[in-house]
């Protein structure tokens, strides 16, 4: 087997496994607006099994201020969930779903981390029908804070790979297919520019 061949089996066995444990969510929050009334508006994102009864984290941002939110597993199922917790400062939520047995995510440790790693997005990238989708990049710099926001934003993984509308709250992984970090952000104006 070539190196290139034993690079595409790692990657896809990598992929196969974590997007198991991904997931869909949709939100929906109504607004006022002061000629139409309430508006509801519809929001798309993407979550992460951490345990096997139910529990999903995801990006504050997805959920927050969501009169309804439902998330769908790979196996097509849905749920509404419950929100176990939240922190609009670090941008995390904690959300559950009434299902037990469900394929969680093996954790890395982003700490050991090294620029010019491997690293792939995992997510419901602008919410696209059919699963979540795949990008693969690097690890461009780690240890960032990220610039003009009013979140608690520092130290976080600069990648190459995808992060798109509806990655939010979705893995980075290594290619063994452990979780790095959580998509939380891109630069709109820049390519290649996002961060877990």
């Amino acid at each position: 087997m070539t190196t290139l061949s034993a690079l595409e089996s790692q990657v896809t066995e990598a992929v196969e496994r974590l997007s198991e444990s991904v997931v869909s969510i949709d939100s929906v929050r109504v607004t006022r607006d002061f000629r139409y009334g309430l508006v509801p508006i519809e929001g798309k994102g993407s979550g992460l099994i951490i345990d096997r009864n139910g529990y999903v984290i995801t990006n504050n941002h997805v959920i927050d201020e969501s009169t309804r939110v439902q998330v769908h597993l790979k196996d097509g199922r849905t749920f509404l969930v419950e929100v176990i917790g939240s922190d609009a400062s670090t941008d995390i939520a904690v959300i559950k779903v009434d299902a037990n047995n469900l394929p969680a995510a093996s954790l890395g440790d982003s700490e050991k981390l090294k620029v010019g790693q491997i690293a792939l997005a995992i997510g419901n990238t602008l919410g696209l029908q059919g699963g979540p989708t795949v990008s693969m990049g690097v690890v461009s710099a780690l240890g960032r804070p990220l610039p003009g926001t009013d979140f608690i934003f520092e130290g976080l993984i600069q990648t190459d790979a995808a992060i798109n509308p509806g990655n939010s709250g979705g893995p980075l992984a290594d290619i063994g297919g452990n979780v790095i970090g959580m998509n939380t952000a891109m630069i709109p104006f820049a390519q290649g520019v996002g961060f877990a």
